[in-house]
């Protein structure tokens, strides 16, 4: 197995998760401005303020998408380009994905942060063993 059909698809189930959220976005917003009967100018020059959480919720977690998980992509990229197949860091690469579906669907859904917050650092701290394991495995050799 190489290096890109080890992390791959983890790279696509995430890739995956941006798009869908980047399409319930379009949802939400087309379904608020049937239901509330907005003009188009209102998410021409959006804010945020006045619309509901349904919303705002995709919004602000598809901009979530793009903090953390760059340094995913950067990981990813560098141990496909290095090469460096471990079994390791790809199970710890899909456990961070696992936890940025579980806080994305939790952010979306309801919103709690007493929920959302230790998944999102249960998340950080799996990515930050991926960066040591592949520190470790690529200073190394």
């Amino acid at each position: 197995m190489t290096a890109a059909q080890m992390y791959l698809p983890q790279v696509l189930s995430l890739v995956a998760l941006s798009f869908l959220t980047g399409l319930t976005i379009l949802v939400t917003r087309a379904l608020d401005l049937a239901r509330n009967r907005r003009s188009l100018s209102f998410y021409e020059e959006f804010d945020g303020r006045g619309a509901p959480p349904s919303v705002l919720r995709p919004t602000r977690q598809l901009a979530n998408q793009f903090e953390f998980p760059v340094l995913f992509y950067v990981l990813i990229a560098f141990a496909i380009a290095v090469p460096l197949e471990d079994p390791l860091i790809a199970t710890l690469a899909w456990c961070y994905v696992a936890l940025r579906w579980a806080h994305a669907l939790s952010q979306v859904a309801f919103n709690r942060l007493y929920i959302r917050t230790p998944v999102f650092m249960v998340g950080n701290l799996v990515l930050l063993a991926a960066w040591l394991v592949f520190a470790i495995d690529a200073l190394g050799t």
